[in-house]
């Protein structure tokens, strides 16, 4: 699975997960530095920390559902995501709030670090390509694949309702994949498009199935 990396220039935004809706709940690997808003985890521009580590989960998750990962190492790359995400909690509240440039750098770093052993992980400790090919449609896939995996921690999502997601987002994958082999390894301008509205539509049910909500109920933009 090829490593992403969601940097770029997305300015900050806020954003409670699901998971950290539910008080009683004990998540996994929680994006601390994720705070307040209402919609989608793939529909809002979260700051590129936050977006990293909702990725960086769901690679996780894949690739343990895909048999690269072991529980052992997966618990270990959950462990350092979780410590990224605490050190991001702190770098933010001795700042008044807000990371820091040099925060953020730094930050960066550790996860491109972590990038790069999820990788080598998964990959019998290949060394991960310098320069990676990360289309927009395999970077919603990691960070679907994070909501789904953080919610079931959470207890927002049953194993069955993590499973039939899972199935659901392996289908769209399947779907990516054959229409970039049918057009030569890269995403039409008309299937681009049909992907995205799929991975909308997916957004929305993870949602729904997090907050037990049924379609066109009313509740709220997702979150």
């Amino acid at each position: 699975m090829t490593p992403v990396s969601l940097n770029g220039n997305t300015p900050p935004a806020t954003y409670v997960p699901a998971f950290l809706q539910n008080p009683g709940a004990q998540a996994g690997p929680v994006p601390a530095s994720a705070e307040a808003s209402g919609q989608a985890a793939d529909n809002v521009q979260l700051s590129p920390a936050a977006l990293r580590e909702v990725a960086l989960t769901g690679r996780v998750a894949a690739n343990v559902e895909a048999g690269n990962l072991t529980s052992d190492q997966a618990q270990q790359l959950y462990g350092q995501i979780s410590s990224i995400a605490s050190q991001i909690a702190a770098d933010r509240q001795a700042n008044g709030g807000k990371l820091s440039p040099s925060d953020r750098q730094a930050l960066q770093q550790s996860q491109d670090q972590l990038s790069g052993t999820i990788y080598s992980d998964a990959h019998n400790g290949a060394t991960p390509p310098s320069d990676p090919h990360v289309t927009l449609a395999s970077a919603r896939e990691a960070i679907e694949a994070g909501r789904i995996a953080l919610n079931e921690s959470a207890g927002n999502l049953s194993g069955e309702q993590a499973q039939q997601l899972g199935s659901q987002l392996g289908t769209i994958q399947q779907q990516i994949a054959a229409d970039e082999q049918a057009n030569g390894g890269t995403l039409s301008k008309a299937d681009a498009q049909a992907i995205d509205q799929l991975q909308n539509q997916f957004s929305q049910q993870i949602y729904q199935a997090a907050h037990g909500v049924t379609p066109g109920q009313a509740g709220g933009s997702p979150s």
